[in-house]
């Protein structure tokens, strides 16, 4: 796992035995002996003398970040003496414990070559870089001698944990002998730089990434704290997509980021404007909320964090990632709670809240139960915009190394399937974390530095996924090459068919409909058939960009309100067979002037009559609740139909459809003298008629404002 950010992570004991007795051996039996004839001069023995002396202050340090420069020390000490054995052992020590971890294995085995009874740690260090090159055979052959070699007493510590790596370099056979069908690649340096870059959170449009970055800010000086180990604090920042390419990254402004503090992004909302961070000023950190806000006439800027909402998911033992759903309802984060053990599996685990969207509090965690949770750590949730695809990484399951990226599917009973490995070659011998995926599940997002064309340290990845077909049969060597090769990447793409969801994702702006200027409206998305209001989001008050995600197989109304407007509706009616499909809709919203009118998208009528269906209930139940609103507000309810039969047919019908409307007000407690009613037939039609949909949307009932 990443050391030294604000993600804690919670090592089971074992684990932590076994990195103590690496550097207790390693510090008490090897040493590194400088000699003046292995150096041209004596200046170079002195330098060599000054970098074995700062390389060891690091080492011993024992944190990812400062095993940076112990690496930097020890790598400037290899070149003026690449034949001592103790720099070699020292500097493939420290490549373990830093990045790239690959580079180890080149140093550990020229020790071996040369005293392989140097430390009693060497086999299994060899195994360990062996794992990291995907030499599988040689890493378990390594591993097993380690084994042999330990006393009883020691193999009672350390059978499980050679057990665990022998296990994953089996599981690494698998999948490198079935590789997936991906195209991964560096997202560049726009946004990742030679410090680390991870946690990214996507859009469901892929249009922006909020990410987490330990890069220096160039207006504070070094702190004590990097100057022994090498990392600056985190912080949030933000880049977006222009013609398939990111542009370069900016950092989040005040209050989000604040000097002297970690933050990490940790989730949002589908457009980008309310913010879940994780604020690391405290031993652990907690969870906090920032929205954009406008005040008239100025820019939107970002709230203050606030803790309140999440009261039920920080705790003492901290959080280390959350994943608020698309629709806003359900919190998944994950943490360590031992005095809980009833609810806890071991290390970190995954547990999910969710919203009561009255009193917009979280309620009680639940752990999500031992098919995902195992006695290693479950961590970096992120949950779908559909709802229905739980991503995590765990460094049990079948992981093949380090931290792995897997998947389970939400079964039809809501329980989540057993978890599945994203396979090679998302996943690597080393960590991988932090994923995220776009609403069509074509386009993931994660950070490694299991990757050679890392910038620095962590970076954040591009995987786009090509689907489950296989016209060419490919080996590992071929995927590698393909990472590069990109006229053979656009060749494959275009061969294959991509599987998209079962998700509609609705996108446009809401803007003033005289001015056209954007408006931070709030929109709910209502389930008509049962009333229930499925999620809540805002427009960006400085774009009036919106994004919601409806999954298919539902009646949706979306209701688009702002104080100062009418409210707007719209209907988007799924089919469960529906696929995926992106509906851009600008909304266009009214002022609350006497002539103004709003159609009512979501009145719905049996046909060729003018009953009522359930389904129009949600949308009456709005028009009660702005004529309580504003009690001196009248209105006229007219009925619209097509030019299909006889114009006196369709005038009455629209008639009786107004007076159904006005008789629901009226019975909901509206006074009649607040209402007219009218029917206008086929008089008004606002698209042609010679098309079904044309027709479709003739047929209508909306109010006008009489009187405000």
């Amino acid at each position: 796992m990443i050391k030294n950010i604000s993600y804690k992570i919670a090592i089971p004991v074992i684990f932590l035995c076994t990195f103590l007795v690496f550097e207790t051996n390693a510090q008490k039996k090897v040493k590194i002996h400088l000699t003046k004839e292995e150096f041209s001069t004596e200046k170079d023995y002195k330098y060599a003398k000054k970098l074995k002396s700062k390389g060891l202050k690091y080492y011993k340090v024992d944190k990812s970040a400062s095993m940076k420069k112990a690496v930097y020390n020890f790598e400037l000490l290899y070149n003026l003496t690449p034949t001592n054995i103790g720099v070699n052992y020292y500097l493939g020590s420290s490549y373990l414990e830093s990045s790239p971890k690959q580079k180890c294995l080149k140093h550990f085995q020229f020790v071996y070559d040369k005293s392989p009874a140097l430390a009693k740690d060497l086999l299994f260090k060899l195994g360990r870089g062996y794992h990291l090159n995907y030499q599988f055979e040689q890493a378990r052959q390594f591993y097993s001698r380690y084994n042999n070699s330990l006393t009883a007493k020691e193999q009672i510590e350390w059978n499980q944990v050679i057990q665990k790596y022998i296990q994953e370099t089996q599981y690494g056979d698998k999948y490198l002998a079935s590789p997936e069908r991906v195209f991964i690649d560096n997202l560049g340096s726009t946004v990742n730089t030679k410090h680390s870059e991870y946690a990214p959170v996507i859009t469901p449009d892929r249009k922006t990434i909020y990410f987490t970055s330990r890069r220096p800010d160039e207006k504070k000086k070094k702190t004590k704290a990097f100057k022994l180990t090498g990392e600056y604090y985190e912080n949030a920042y933000v880049t977006q997509l222009e013609n398939e390419n990111f542009k370069e990254a900016k950092k989040l402004p005040k209050p989000v980021n604040k000097p002297g503090r970690n933050t990490a992004i940790v989730g949002m909302n589908p457009d980008g404007n309310e913010l879940v961070i994780f604020n690391g000023s405290k031993n652990f950190g907690f969870l906090q909320e920032t929205k954009l806000v406008k005040k008239p006439g100025k820019v939107a800027t970002w709230s203050k964090p606030a803790t309140k909402m999440f009261k039920n998911a920080n705790s003492r033992y901290g959080v280390s990632s959350a994943s608020v759903s698309s629709d806003g309802r359900n919190l998944f984060f994950s943490t360590i709670n031992p005095k809980k053990k009833n609810q806890s599996f071991g290390g970190e685990d995954i547990y999910v809240s969710r919203r009561n969207f009255s009193n917009e509090k979280w309620g009680k965690p639940v752990n999500l139960g031992g098919v995902i949770n195992t006695y290693f750590d479950e961590k970096s949730v992120f949950i779908s915009p559909d709802g229905n695809t739980l991503y995590f990484s765990s460094d049990g399951h079948t992981s093949m190394g380090g931290y792995d990226i897997f998947k389970c599917e939400k079964q039809p009973d809501g329980s989540w399937g057993v978890p599945v490995n994203l396979g090679y070659p998302i996943n690597t011998p080393d960590d991988d974390m932090f994923f995220s995926i776009t609403a069509n599940k074509r386009y993931g997002y994660y950070a490694t530095t299991a990757h050679e064309d890392t910038k620095g340290d962590w970076d954040i990845y591009q995987v786009i996924f090509l689907g489950p077909e296989k016209p060419l049969q490919q080996t590992p060597e071929d995927l590698l090459i393909a990472w590069h090769a990109k006229p053979l990447k656009q060749e494959l793409e275009k061969a294959v068919e991509i599987q998209m969801e079962r998700l509609t994702v609705v996108k446009g702006r809401v803007l003033d409909s005289f001015d056209e200027s954007p408006v931070g409206a709030k929109i709910e998305i209502i389930d008509n058939n049962t009333e229930e209001v499925l999620q809540v989001v805002n427009s960006n008050p400085d774009t009036g960009n919106y994004t919601v995600n409806l999954p298919s197989g539902k009646n949706y109304a979306m209701m688009v309100t702002h104080p100062e407007y009418l409210f707007h509706s719209e209907n988007f009616n799924i089919p469960e067979a529906t696929k995926y499909q992106e509906i851009n809709k600008d909304i266009h919203l009214h002022k609350m002037e006497a002539g103004k009118k709003v159609i009512l998208n979501n009145i719905f009528f049996e046909t060729g009559k003018a009953t009522l269906r359930p389904s129009s209930f949600p949308e009456l139940n709005y028009v009660i609740k702005l004529m309580n609103a504003y009690k001196t507000l009248e209105i006229e309810i007219s009925g619209h139909t097509d030019n299909v039969g006889g114009a006196a047919s369709n005038q009455k019908l629209s008639e009786n459809r107004a007076k159904a409307v006005v008789k629901y007000l009226t019975d909901n407690g509206i006074p009649a003298s607040r209402l007219k009613f009218k029917g206008y037939g086929l008089t008004q039609p606002i698209e042609s008629n010679k098309t079904a949909e044309g027709r479709e949307k003739n047929r209508r009932v909306e109010f006008k404002i009489l009187k405000k």
